[in-house]
């Protein structure tokens, strides 16, 4: 009897060992009271005690459920250890938070700014400098830092007026202007200045400038210089592109005008 009730039942009891059921445990649960109570472990005794794989234990230090996966003992979160509203808008179940490192890791230095390339793709623009401020380039495809305030150029050129049409780029501003003034001196046997010109970023451009007559004013809302030395003899120009370092401006030559003249750049950034 020994042997098969009272070693049997201490074996159940785990008196004897550690009761293996073979066949899988199922708790019925007809009646609405069932449950199943875990060990109540220490954090140390659960450190020390489960040391095999699938071994689940309760830390009541803790107050959180322990398993060890057949490497290091692990804990099985639960709605509790949500602190946050991770990044699907879950409030009660668990994700992982490596979404928020990677994108902490993704700034690198002290000021860095994220901006998305694409959905869901992250990267860092790098802070600017003092007075800077942000905007979008002018692809609109990501921000840029550019200098805060108005940023101006006074700088003289001159335009041959025997060279023929053609485009000429006008550098040594530092910076894209978003808009121009130009006063351009008469040809030959006039004192007055013979062009004033405007253009802005948009590439809009307009100038009051001498008519042919040699004696009156005219307004051009096409060009920007408009040089008149004689009568079928002048150098007119459009403004072309706003560049990096200045401007690009495309000459048109009539007639044969002769000498260099001036002209006096006003650039706005």
């Amino acid at each position: 009897m020994n042997t098969h009730i009272r070693d049997n039942e201490r074996y159940l009891k785990g008196l004897d060992g550690v009761p293996t059921i073979q066949a899988g445990l199922t708790i019925d649960n007809s009646l609405g009271s069932e449950r199943l109570l875990l060990p109540l472990l220490s954090t140390a005794e659960c450190t020390t005690v489960l040391n095999a794989e699938g071994e689940v234990a309760f830390d009541e230090t803790l107050h959180q459920m322990k398993e060890y996966d057949g490497t290091a003992v692990r804990v099985v979160l639960s709605e509790a250890d949500v602190d946050d509203t991770p990044v699907n808008g879950a409030t009660t179940v668990p994700v992982s938070s490596n979404w928020a490192y990677d994108f902490i890791n993704t700034l690198t230095t002290q000021s860095d700014l994220p901006y998305a390339t694409a959905a869901g793709v992250w990267t860092r623009l790098a802070k600017g400098t003092g007075g800077q401020y942000l905007k979008m380039n002018a692809g609109a495809t990501a921000p840029e830092w550019v200098v805060g305030a108005v940023t101006t150029k006074i700088k003289n050129e001159t335009r041959d007026m025997t060279a023929g049409s053609g485009d000429v780029a006008y550098t040594g501003y530092g910076f894209t202007p978003k808009g121009l003034v130009i006063f351009a001196m008469n040809a030959a046997g006039l004192s007055d200045i013979g062009s004033y010109g405007f253009g802005d970023g948009s590439l809009a451009e307009m100038c009051i400038h001498i008519s042919s007559a040699g004696s009156v004013y005219i307004l051009s809302t096409t060009t920007l210089i408009y040089l008149w030395q004689s009568a079928g003899n002048e150098q007119t120009a459009v403004l072309k592109t706003l560049d990096a370092d200045g401007f690009t401006l495309t000459w048109t030559k009539t007639g044969s005008p002769t000498s260099t003249l001036s002209f006096l750049v006003f650039a706005i950034g």
